[in-house]
């Protein structure tokens, strides 16, 4: 079960400002020792230090294949790659710099196989947190809800969610 919130986004030259939308509430953060524990815990035979030690090296060999131009794929999980964030564009490609017109280099990560974006359409379970006061002016919802995306694909005004990734 996921649990959300309502927030009011606040993006003011977009068509969403002013719009609500949903965010995931997250209920916990784990970091590698905390997953190679429950890793363990999961009937193998393998140890959680082991576990660890293997995680914090998959960490490194993705940086480093990353920063080589390689994306790399965890299957039915997710696909990490870079990407550019621009300053602005350039009028000509020969104006183009990378010192006047790029910012920075960004990992970027997308659900890929089991875990895409059309999968979790169809099989997430959202119900708003308790946790949360909602700018409803009457009683929220406590019932389970699947998102619907008829269409396949995302809105176009719907805003980044400011979950704690962007954060």
């Amino acid at each position: 079960m996921l649990n959300y919130q309502i927030y009011q986004s606040q993006l003011k030259d977009s068509p969403s400002f002013g719009k609500y939308y949903a965010r995931i509430v997250s209920q916990g953060t784990l970091h590698i020792p905390e997953l190679a524990e429950h890793m363990a815990s999961h009937n193998t035979p393998l140890a959680p230090g082991y576990l660890e030690a293997v995680l914090k090296e998959a960490v490194k060999c993705i940086k480093e294949l990353a920063l080589d131009g390689k994306r790399i794929i965890l299957d039915d999980l997710a696909s990490f790659g870079l990407s550019v964030k621009h300053k602005m564009g350039a009028a000509t490609a020969d104006e183009f710099s990378v010192a006047k017109n790029v910012e920075s280099v960004v990992l970027q990560s997308m659900g890929v196989g089991e875990f895409s974006k059309s999968m979790l359409t169809q099989s997430a379970k959202l119900k708003e947190s308790n946790s949360y006061v909602s700018p409803r002016t009457a009683s929220s919802s406590t019932e389970e809800e699947t998102p619907v995306d008829p269409s396949g694909g995302g809105s176009s005004e719907t805003p980044d969610d400011g979950g704690e990734m962007g954060e």
